[in-house]
């Protein structure tokens, strides 16, 4: 940072045109009644917001400090996420990997099918992780294979972009019983602490359950690269996911390669 705070000024300048950005998509959606109306930069708005919406999370911070203690266990030169000499470089890396990931995020999620679900009795809920990828036996698929990708907005409005395109611009549909499931599941399961919702609603949320799960990281070996390369034994890939648990799952082969990395809990 220099002496007039030059670099801290233009990342404020920066979230302050997401959260501009933010307000809008959200107003337009929340009021939207024909899709006719969405013009191609709203398409687009809408596909970094949400974008930034799911990385912009404790939640998310906190993943990546796991995944960080397994790489720096594996290779002790690597950039640590956490600097002990600078309180705040979490909170710069974390800035960074938002920015450069939400080009690549929105990319996929601009190829979705927006569904606007609409509910008049007022049953969507959301929380502090508010972009809900829903898991599939407790496993978080990724973005292009996930079935819906669902961003609540208020109470009566959730914006789901979905896998199957119906090509329409957005398709507004009367709430079911299961879109307020999906949102309801997803939300229990995604959420890192709280649980936002209506005075109506609160009836519905768990009062004296204890929540001793949330996503955690899951780290799988393949003889296959994300390109479906084959690799010779003994080379394998370690690929990153989240899990819905009470841990870290970490399950690697024992072909001497992988080392382990105790730190990881400590970002339980």
């Amino acid at each position: 940072m220099g002496p007039n705070g030059e670099p801290h000024n233009r990342v404020e300048l920066l979230f302050g045109a997401v959260d501009t950005e933010l307000a809008r998509v959200q107003r337009l959606f929340n009021q939207l009644e024909s899709p006719d109306d969405l013009t191609f930069d709203d398409l687009i708005g809408l596909a970094v917001t949400v974008a930034v919406q799911r990385i912009r999370t404790a939640q998310q911070r906190r993943l990546r400090e796991q995944h960080n203690e397994w790489l720096l266990a594996q290779n002790p030169d690597f950039k640590s996420f956490d600097d002990p000499e600078n309180p705040h470089s979490a909170a710069g890396v974390h800035t960074q990997l938002l920015f450069s990931a939400m080009w690549q995020a929105a990319d996929v999620l601009a190829t979705r099918q927006i569904e606007v679900w609409h509910d008049a009795r007022a049953r969507f809920v959301t929380c502090d992780a508010p972009v809900i990828v829903p898991f599939v036996r407790n496993v978080a698929p990724g973005l292009e294979q996930a079935e819906y990708i669902v961003w609540p907005i208020s109470p009566r409005r959730a914006v789901a972009l979905g896998r199957e395109l119906l090509g329409e611009k957005a398709i507004i549909r009367e709430a079911t019983g299961k879109h307020v499931g999906i949102v309801r599941d997803g939300v229990l399961q995604g959420r890192e602490r709280m649980i936002f919702s209506s005075e109506e609603e609160r009836e519905w949320l768990p009062q004296k359950r204890l929540f001793r799960r949330r996503p955690q990281v899951r780290l799988r070996c393949s003889k296959w690269t994300p390109r479906g390369e084959y690799l010779e034994p003994p080379a394998c890939c370690v690929g990153s996911s989240d899990v819905f648990a009470a841990e870290p799952d970490v399950v690697l082969c024992r072909q001497g390669l992988h080392v382990p990395a105790p730190e990881m809990w400590k970002h339980v």
